[in-house]
């Protein structure tokens, strides 16, 4: 992403708590022992901690052939892991939630690189803690496609912009030397947030072009400057 792009007060604010997040989370990261000492990973639910307890105990309770030291350490674990699961059960839903957005972005993922395009995500790390490692890609941000000199038209624009949930957080497109036109990049502009956008070498229509370059919310749209960006060697 083009270093000298001025980020939106809603954009640079967003980022700036995610950064808080990740700085708070490194600092009080720690060892769920109670979640491992119950053979559990996150997420977790309630009934989830139940169910291991109840699994566990019919190995170390003293009437099992246990004792009773490693069974109280066993009720230690499951009531700290039952506050936990409480506590964080309200996050749950929450990845229900951002379902939809994963399997569009996969979906584009799939597409650009059938394409030869390639692309970069945002990675949301600090999401570790609450919902486990195996969870953290659903909440990672497609915020850039590549296609420049890829064999692509208005087809597959219109096939990315189908995937419309999985663009939403995109703010870099480059399309330089590429067949699209008009239509295509007026379908996929209207379901993204896009602030960069190369049209070097395309055959979009110079008033398209200032157009784009005159939303809100686009820094820049290469391309858009005059007869010069449009020779193919730029």
């Amino acid at each position: 992403m083009p270093d000298d792009i001025e980020k939106p007060a809603a954009s640079a604010a967003l980022d700036a708590a995610i950064q808080r997040n990740a700085e708070v989370v490194k600092r009080g990261r720690k060892r769920r022992w109670f979640l491992e000492r119950l053979g559990l990973t996150l997420p977790v639910t309630q009934q989830d901690v139940r169910q291991a307890f109840f699994e566990k105990a019919k190995e170390v309770h003293p009437d099992h052939g246990g004792n009773s030291k490693d069974f109280m350490a066993l009720q230690e674990a499951f009531d700290e892991a039952l506050n936990f699961a409480q506590r964080n059960g309200k996050r749950l839903p929450w990845i229900g939630l951002q379902m939809p957005l994963y399997i569009a972005q996969r979906e584009i993922l799939r597409l650009v690189e059938l394409w030869g395009g390639r692309v970069e995500v945002q990675q949301m790390d600090w999401l570790e803690e609450t919902i486990g490692q195996d969870f953290t890609a659903i909440a990672d941000r497609l915020v850039e496609i590549d296609l420049s000199g890829c064999q692509v038209g208005d087809a597959e624009l219109l096939a990315l912009a189908e995937q419309a949930e999985g663009l939403k957080f995109l703010e870099v497109l480059r399309l330089a030397h590429t067949r699209v036109g008009d239509a295509g990049v007026l379908k996929v502009t209207a379901t993204s947030n896009l602030r960069y956008l190369d049209l070097r070498g395309t055959a979009v229509s110079g008033t398209l072009r200032k157009q784009l370059a005159r939303l809100p919310q686009m820094n820049r749209v290469e391309g858009a400057g005059g007869w010069f960006d449009w020779l193919p060697w730029r």
